[in-house]
């Protein structure tokens, strides 16, 4: 028995001095060198993620892009065939995630460094994780609010302005995973008679509703609106490209999601991809998603690269996203409601 501590005890230690105390993880042996993992993701840049675990680890990662939808559907086929193909799923919104857990298409794993994260930004049966966050700003044309004598919008209730009727730009919450978060935070934060009677006061300021989340920043940077709900990493690019432009963080708080990575139940490289979740999960990990996606992470010990919010700085609602995924299409059949007023 003391031969099989010690011999643990040493396997570890060689770990640690591989690959640096920010990571580790007991699945991991040189076995593992030359494993090949497929991942399932809503976006290719976490290449740069994957070479750098590929470096760490000797396991390479393939990575296919695809829409959450699509992402779903695929697994739910997978699992009935009983042929997993994916291994690992990094990126995309959480309520999809929780449904995949629901539909029971993940594999739990209690991974060590998931106690780092918060309890609101991982599964409690440790079937997803977060990693980067996805922060819902305003973009503000300044120009144009100090044109018109407005004041700088500060909290929800700034955007109710009379003066920015018809200049606020929100995507349609059918099909944008970024307006659906405001809707649904709204009503968590204030309940569902003072949620809805904002968000009725809301619907009279946008003149249209966009098909797209990446459409109400285009419309403000162009000069088409005032004011638009827009998501990103947490990065001020487009403030530094656009000096009229402005990055608000509400003060009253403001919707988030994290970035999940889960492992796809019924892979046959359990242990490459636990390997795979220590190692994002872990301080190295972290700080790799953060300098090559240039995004604020979940971890509050891994610092943000420059030009990137601290999430320290931003008040986030408290949101509840289990309740995000099974109330969505409740929520939808009465956004149509009152749209139609």
């Amino acid at each position: 028995m003391k031969k099989r501590i010690l011999a643990c005890a040493v396997a570890v230690l060689a770990i640690a001095a591989a690959f640096g105390d920010d990571w580790s993880s007991s699945s991991y042996s040189a076995a593992l060198k030359g494993t090949r993992l497929s991942l399932y993701g809503v976006t290719d840049t976490v290449r740069p993620i994957l070479d750098a675990f590929e470096s760490d680890t000797g396991i390479r990662v393939d990575h296919l892009t695809m829409k959450n939808g699509e992402i779903l559907q695929r697994l739910k086929n997978e699992a009935e065939s009983g042929v997993a193909i994916a291994d690992l799923w990094f990126t995309g919104g959480a309520d999809t995630f929780i449904t995949a857990a629901r539909a029971g298409l993940l594999s739990p794993y209690a991974s060590p460094a998931a106690a780092a994260l918060g309890k609101d930004m991982k599964d409690p049966e440790g079937r997803w994780f977060g990693t980067s966050l996805t922060l819902v700003n305003w973009v503000v044309n300044a120009d144009l609010i100090a044109e018109k004598g407005l004041r700088m919008p500060e909290t929800w209730d700034d955007l109710l302005q009379p003066g920015l009727r018809g200049e606020v730009s929100m995507p349609d919450p059918a099909s944008s995973g970024t307006a659906y978060n405001v809707v649904s935070a709204i009503l968590q934060t204030r309940g569902e008679a003072a949620g809805w009677a904002y968000l009725d006061a809301l619907i009279k300021q946008v003149p249209f509703f966009t098909p797209r989340g990446s459409d109400p920043a285009n419309l403000v940077v162009s000069g088409e609106a005032i004011v638009g709900i827009n998501a990103s990493n947490g990065d001020r690019d487009l403030e530094v490209q656009n000096p009229h432009i402005r990055l608000v963080y509400p003060k009253d708080g403001t919707g988030w999601w994290p970035q999940p990575v889960a492992i796809v139940k019924g892979t046959k490289k359990e242990a490459a991809a636990r390997v795979f979740i220590d190692w994002i999960l872990s301080r190295r990990g972290m700080a790799v998603i953060a300098s090559t996606r240039k995004a604020a992470v979940v971890r509050t010990d891994v610092a943000p690269p420059e030009g990137v919010v601290d999430i320290k700085d931003v008040a986030l609602f408290p949101t509840d996203f289990q309740a995000n995924a099974a109330d969505r299409e409740a929520i939808l059949r009465l956004w149509a409601q009152h749209l139609g007023k």
